[in-house]
Protein backbone atom coordinates (compact mmCIF):
# COMPACT_ATOMS: atom_id res chain seq x y z
CA UNK A 1 0.00 0.00 0.00
CA UNK A 2 2.79 2.38 0.95
CA UNK A 3 4.68 1.52 -2.26
CA UNK A 4 1.57 2.21 -4.34
CA UNK A 5 1.16 5.66 -2.72
CA UNK A 6 4.82 6.49 -3.37
CA UNK A 7 4.44 5.37 -7.00
CA UNK A 8 1.32 7.54 -7.41
CA UNK A 9 3.12 10.57 -5.96
CA UNK A 10 6.07 9.96 -8.27
CA UNK A 11 3.83 9.71 -11.36
CA UNK A 12 1.89 12.85 -10.40
CA UNK A 13 5.14 14.74 -9.81
CA UNK A 14 6.47 13.58 -13.19
CA UNK A 15 3.26 14.61 -14.98
CA UNK A 16 3.28 17.95 -13.18
CA UNK A 17 6.84 18.67 -14.26
CA UNK A 18 6.06 17.75 -17.87
CA UNK A 19 2.93 19.89 -17.92
CA UNK A 20 4.73 22.86 -16.39
CA UNK A 21 7.32 22.73 -19.17
CA UNK A 22 4.55 22.81 -21.78
CA UNK A 23 2.83 25.62 -19.91
CA UNK A 24 6.06 27.62 -19.73
CA UNK A 25 6.68 27.17 -23.46
CA UNK A 26 3.19 28.36 -24.29
CA UNK A 27 3.59 31.50 -22.18
CA UNK A 28 7.30 32.11 -22.85
CA UNK A 29 6.59 35.07 -25.15
CA UNK A 30 4.53 37.87 -23.72
CA UNK A 31 2.91 40.37 -26.05
CA UNK A 32 3.58 43.43 -23.89
CA UNK A 33 7.22 43.75 -24.92
CA UNK A 34 7.77 41.55 -27.98
CA UNK A 35 6.58 41.40 -31.57
CA UNK A 36 6.04 38.19 -33.52
CA UNK A 37 5.18 37.20 -37.05
CA UNK A 38 3.58 33.82 -37.35
CA UNK A 39 5.04 32.86 -40.73
CA UNK A 40 8.11 33.36 -42.92
CA UNK A 41 9.65 31.15 -45.60
CA UNK A 42 12.78 30.81 -47.67
CA UNK A 43 13.79 28.32 -50.36
CA UNK A 44 15.28 28.18 -53.84
CA UNK A 45 12.44 30.32 -55.25
CA UNK A 46 11.42 32.62 -52.39
CA UNK A 47 12.63 34.88 -49.60
CA UNK A 48 11.07 37.00 -46.84
CA UNK A 49 11.44 40.74 -46.37
CA UNK A 50 10.80 42.84 -43.24
CA UNK A 51 10.77 46.60 -42.82
CA UNK A 52 11.00 48.19 -39.35
CA UNK A 53 10.24 51.91 -38.96
CA UNK A 54 10.64 54.27 -36.00
CA UNK A 55 7.77 56.76 -36.25
CA UNK A 56 9.31 59.39 -33.92
CA UNK A 57 6.32 59.48 -31.58
CA UNK A 58 6.80 61.63 -28.49
CA UNK A 59 6.64 58.64 -26.10
CA UNK A 60 9.48 56.79 -27.82
CA UNK A 61 13.17 57.01 -27.06
CA UNK A 62 15.03 58.42 -30.06
CA UNK A 63 16.96 55.13 -30.35
CA UNK A 64 15.55 51.65 -29.76
CA UNK A 65 17.57 48.43 -29.85
CA UNK A 66 16.01 45.20 -31.08
CA UNK A 67 16.93 41.60 -31.82
CA UNK A 68 15.26 39.78 -34.73
CA UNK A 69 15.18 35.98 -34.34
CA UNK A 70 14.08 33.81 -37.27
CA UNK A 71 12.94 30.47 -35.90
CA UNK A 72 12.28 27.40 -38.05
CA UNK A 73 9.28 25.10 -37.61
CA UNK A 74 11.52 22.65 -35.70
CA UNK A 75 12.32 25.45 -33.16
CA UNK A 76 15.95 25.89 -34.32
CA UNK A 77 17.42 29.15 -35.58
CA UNK A 78 17.52 29.93 -39.30
CA UNK A 79 20.80 31.78 -39.57
CA UNK A 80 22.15 34.18 -36.96
CA UNK A 81 19.84 36.65 -35.21
CA UNK A 82 20.20 40.29 -36.24
CA UNK A 83 20.69 42.96 -33.57
CA UNK A 84 20.52 46.66 -34.42
CA UNK A 85 19.49 50.05 -33.08
CA UNK A 86 16.91 52.06 -34.99
CA UNK A 87 16.82 55.83 -34.70
CA UNK A 88 13.84 58.18 -34.81
CA UNK A 89 12.52 58.64 -38.35
CA UNK A 90 14.58 55.76 -39.75
CA UNK A 91 13.60 52.50 -41.47
CA UNK A 92 15.64 49.30 -41.37
CA UNK A 93 15.28 46.54 -43.99
CA UNK A 94 15.85 42.86 -43.18
CA UNK A 95 16.03 40.05 -45.73
CA UNK A 96 15.60 36.38 -44.80
CA UNK A 97 17.12 34.46 -47.67
CA UNK A 98 18.95 31.33 -48.76
CA UNK A 99 22.73 31.11 -48.90
CA UNK A 100 24.32 32.16 -52.20
CA UNK A 101 21.26 34.11 -53.32
CA UNK A 102 21.73 35.47 -56.85
CA UNK A 103 20.97 39.13 -56.08
CA UNK A 104 20.42 39.53 -52.32
CA UNK A 105 23.62 40.07 -50.37
CA UNK A 106 25.32 42.65 -48.17
CA UNK A 107 27.32 43.73 -51.25
CA UNK A 108 24.23 44.47 -53.37
CA UNK A 109 22.11 46.01 -50.57
CA UNK A 110 24.68 47.39 -48.10
CA UNK A 111 22.13 49.28 -45.97
CA UNK A 112 20.03 46.19 -45.20
CA UNK A 113 20.45 43.43 -42.63
CA UNK A 114 20.48 39.78 -43.68
CA UNK A 115 19.58 36.50 -42.02
CA UNK A 116 20.98 33.81 -44.29
CA UNK A 117 20.27 30.10 -44.01
CA UNK A 118 20.06 26.95 -46.10
CA UNK A 119 18.73 26.89 -49.68
CA UNK A 120 16.24 24.09 -48.97
CA UNK A 121 12.65 24.97 -48.05
CA UNK A 122 12.38 26.31 -44.50
CA UNK A 123 9.60 28.14 -42.70
CA UNK A 124 8.63 29.14 -39.20
CA UNK A 125 7.98 32.26 -37.12
CA UNK A 126 9.81 35.48 -36.27
CA UNK A 127 10.32 36.87 -32.77
CA UNK A 128 11.49 40.44 -32.18
CA UNK A 129 12.87 41.10 -28.69
CA UNK A 130 13.90 44.42 -27.15
CA UNK A 131 17.55 44.96 -26.29
CA UNK A 132 16.41 46.95 -23.23
CA UNK A 133 15.92 44.76 -20.19
CA UNK A 134 12.95 46.87 -19.00
CA UNK A 135 11.31 48.45 -22.09
CA UNK A 136 8.23 49.35 -20.02
CA UNK A 137 10.27 51.89 -18.03
CA UNK A 138 10.63 55.37 -19.44
CA UNK A 139 14.23 56.51 -19.72
CA UNK A 140 15.27 59.95 -18.54
CA UNK A 141 16.71 62.64 -20.76
CA UNK A 142 19.86 61.06 -22.15
CA UNK A 143 21.62 60.94 -25.48
CA UNK A 144 18.91 58.57 -26.72
CA UNK A 145 16.11 60.96 -25.68
CA UNK A 146 13.29 60.67 -23.16
CA UNK A 147 10.80 57.88 -23.83
CA UNK A 148 10.25 54.14 -23.94
CA UNK A 149 12.67 51.72 -25.63
CA UNK A 150 9.69 49.57 -26.57
CA UNK A 151 9.75 47.51 -29.80
CA UNK A 152 5.95 47.22 -29.69
CA UNK A 153 5.75 50.94 -30.52
CA UNK A 154 7.64 50.44 -33.79
CA UNK A 155 6.03 49.80 -37.19
CA UNK A 156 6.66 46.42 -38.84
CA UNK A 157 5.79 45.39 -42.38
CA UNK A 158 6.81 42.27 -44.25
CA UNK A 159 6.23 40.08 -47.28
CA UNK A 160 7.09 36.63 -48.56
CA UNK A 161 8.36 37.15 -52.11
CA UNK A 162 7.94 34.43 -54.76
CA UNK A 163 10.74 35.25 -57.18
CA UNK A 164 9.63 33.37 -60.32
CA UNK A 165 6.67 35.65 -60.96
CA UNK A 166 7.52 38.52 -58.56
CA UNK A 167 4.43 37.97 -56.45
CA UNK A 168 3.96 37.00 -52.85
CA UNK A 169 1.88 37.70 -49.80
CA UNK A 170 2.02 39.94 -46.76
CA UNK A 171 3.25 38.92 -43.32
CA UNK A 172 1.19 39.73 -40.23
CA UNK A 173 2.96 41.13 -37.16
CA UNK A 174 1.38 40.69 -33.76
CA UNK A 175 2.21 43.19 -31.03
CA UNK A 176 3.57 46.05 -33.17
CA UNK A 177 2.17 49.58 -33.58
CA UNK A 178 -0.34 48.38 -36.20
CA UNK A 179 -1.47 45.27 -34.38
CA UNK A 180 -5.08 44.63 -35.34
CA UNK A 181 -7.84 42.97 -33.37
CA UNK A 182 -11.36 42.00 -34.38
CA UNK A 183 -14.24 43.50 -32.47
CA UNK A 184 -16.09 41.27 -29.97
CA UNK A 185 -19.33 41.13 -31.97
CA UNK A 186 -17.64 39.86 -35.19
CA UNK A 187 -20.60 40.80 -37.40
CA UNK A 188 -19.98 41.70 -41.04
CA UNK A 189 -20.93 45.35 -40.59
CA UNK A 190 -18.20 45.98 -37.99
CA UNK A 191 -14.71 46.76 -39.37
CA UNK A 192 -11.51 45.54 -37.77
CA UNK A 193 -10.29 47.94 -35.08
CA UNK A 194 -6.83 49.46 -35.07
CA UNK A 195 -3.83 49.80 -32.81
CA UNK A 196 -3.62 47.16 -30.08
Amino acid sequence: MKTQKILQIFILTLLGSLCSNCFNLAWAIENKSRVISTYWQSDATSYSFISVSHSSLSGLASQIGLVVNVIQSDQTAFGTAVTFTISAGATQRIFIARSNHSFLSAATVPTASFIIGTSSFKHGHIRVDPVASNPENIIANTLSGRGFRDVTMLNFWGAIVIESNTTGFAMEFIGDMHDSAATPSMDSSTPVSGVN
